[in-house]
């Protein structure tokens, strides 16, 4: 019964859709005609070692950079970037930790002093503005540091100005993925915390017992331009004096003779409960930062827009360009190609752009293909242009990213991350239903998938988005294709084992370029703009 009211829900909207969005001749012909060959040559050569992982700042990048341009060039694309050209400059500052300097001071009421141990308590998060850090302040405890309007809060019974907030990794039970994801951000969690007031926070894993579990070469980095708004990797808000990560060891020091139990606080939250207190301790912390700046640059490229009113709204589609580089050699290999992560993704919107312009089809919004760089740094790229956009903000109705769509088996399901917060649902059940594609509920909430690619760079600017990732169906008996992923990824992601030679099926990665092809023309065709669901929180971000 339950299968039935939902074919009958996806039967309505489809129909419903219908009225605006009609899938003409030539672009069932153009989807038809979607190349794999094509999608293939282009993964080949952003994945060729001669590109050594594509890395922000180095040729290989600039060599990305350059392939990109001009395939938008022959495919017809507009220019969309600065002085009307295909780039986007960005100042990229990456800032390492001086170890050596790096000092925090536990004190208690009567005055007395411990010194925290580098890497076994604490490790600083360097911080993005200012080469030397200094702070120092009362600590409060804020339980995961969520406040959520009219419901959770941690906060509601602390006053936090002035002060360095200690904060719990994660977040409280019983929240759809997609908020449990983002709450759990650290760049969520410091931002917050400064709005309250902070001066600094710590944020603490009480599983992590220092040592190999915390970093000591941690590297933060940033996106800035004279004029422009800052965007800010994972993790910091430069208007924190600093940002800490803590151990268990730490989180046990600081309850001490703190009148309250630290395992039944911690189970506390875990339940849901809400818990927070003055701590009998203040901390002096100091550090050095270097900082480095290089340039790079997102690649925008334009399908203009038909109707005389609607071609001022656009339709995103994003793709990082950006790999790892040359890292720890594995079996003899040091470069990290990325030829999933994500030369398939920039393949998949070239292809896009492709069935866009050999179609005739002409979108009633225009249509912008950003390929952003600084995505493994932490959402740079995407986060610099969401904020800093070449096109007025206001006038971004969506964005359809596409990262890694893991094309490895049949696609016969998919989940559409983030859509089930705004009418962009409609869009992706429209788009599913046309190409007999289940659409599923995120199978893996624990791996926070919705806050580590470039949509969220968009929600976070109140731009409505979402990323189509793999489902777990298949037409094999017997076949567990959510295992198979989780070995693929063991394998792979993040490996220099990700090249050409690794595991594709492009019969796949056709499916995944119709779908999202069909989600922005649907998107682009409809007279309504997209719009967050009635109470969504991340309709509440401007």
């Amino acid at each position: 019964m339950k299968n039935y009211f939902l074919a009958i829900s996806l039967f309505t909207t489809v129909n419903a859709f219908s009225q605006d969005v009609k899938i003409s001749k030539g672009i069932k012909q153009a989807m038809d005609r979607i190349d794999t060959n094509i999608i293939r040559s282009h993964i080949a050569f952003l994945a060729d070692d001669k590109l050594k992982g594509r890395y922000p700042g180095t040729e290989g990048f600039q060599t990305a950079v350059d392939y990109v341009i001009d395939q938008f060039k022959n495919i017809g694309l507009t220019p969309s970037g600065d002085d009307n050209g295909f780039t986007q400059k960005l100042v990229i500052r990456k800032s390492l930790l001086n170890n050596t300097s790096s000092v925090a001071i536990l004190k208690d009421k009567s005055g007395n002093t411990d010194s925290l141990v580098f890497a076994r308590d604490f490790i600083p998060v360097p911080h993005p503005l200012m080469e030397s850090a200094n702070a120092d302040g009362q600590l409060v405890f804020a339980g995961y540091g969520v406040d959520i309007a009219g419901g959770y809060s941690d906060y509601k019974d602390i006053d936090v100005k002035g002060k360095i907030v200690v904060l719990i990794n994660g977040a409280p039970p019983g929240l759809i993925s997609t908020l449990t994801a983002h709450f759990s951000n650290a760049g969520n969690k410091t931002t917050t915390a400064f709005t309250k007031g902070a001066h600094g926070v710590i944020i603490i894993n009480p599983l992590s017992r220092g040592g190999t579990n915390l970093n000591p070469a941690i590297q933060s980095n940033t996106a800035l331009n004279p004029g422009k708004t800052i965007a800010y990797g994972r993790g910091f808000v430069g208007n924190l004096k600093t940002v800490l990560n803590g151990t268990a060891p730490l989180l046990r020091k600081i309850f001490l003779n703190s009148g309250k139990n630290m395992e039944q606080v911690l189970a506390d939250l875990k339940n849901g409960k809400a818990s927070s207190f003055e701590l009998p301790y203040s901390i002096a912390v100091s550090y050095q930062t270097a900082h480095t700046d290089f340039v790079s640059y997102n690649i925008l490229g334009l399908i203009p827009g038909s109707d005389p009113v609607l071609k001022n709204e656009y339709v995103v589609h994003s793709a990082h360009l950006d790999h790892l580089g040359i890292g720890r050699v594995v079996n003899g290999d040091s470069i990290y190609n990325g030829a999933h992560d994500n030369a398939s993704g920039v393949a998949s919107l070239l292809e896009i752009a492709r069935v866009y312009r050999s179609s005739g089809a002409k979108p009633k919004r225009s249509v912008l293909i950003v390929m952003v760089t600084g995505e493994e740094m932490g959402l740079i790229g995407s986060s610099y242009f969401a904020a800093n956009p070449t096109v007025p903000k206001s006038s971004i109705v969506a964005d359809v990213n596409t990262d890694m769509p893991t094309v490895i088996a049949p696609l016969l399901s998919v989940v559409p991350l983030g859509a089930e917060h705004s009418s962009i649902m409609n869009n992706v059940n429209f788009a599913a239903g046309y190409l007999g594609l289940e659409v599923e509920k995120d199978p893996e909430p624990n791996e926070n998938r919705f806050v580590r690619s470039d949509q969220y760079s968009f929600v976070m600017n109140g731009i409505p988005a979402l990323h189509i990732k793999y489902g777990t169906r298949s037409d094999v008996p017997g076949f567990n294709l959510t295992d198979f992923v989780k070995e693929w990824r063991a394998k792979y992601y993040h490996q220099a084992a990700d090249g050409m030679d690794g595991i594709f099926n492009f019969a796949a990665a056709k499916k995944y370029v119709q779908l999202n092809f069909l989600i922005s023309y649907s998107i682009a065709q409809t007279l309504k703009r997209p719009d967050w669901n009635d109470g969504d929180l991340f309709g509440t971000i401007k």
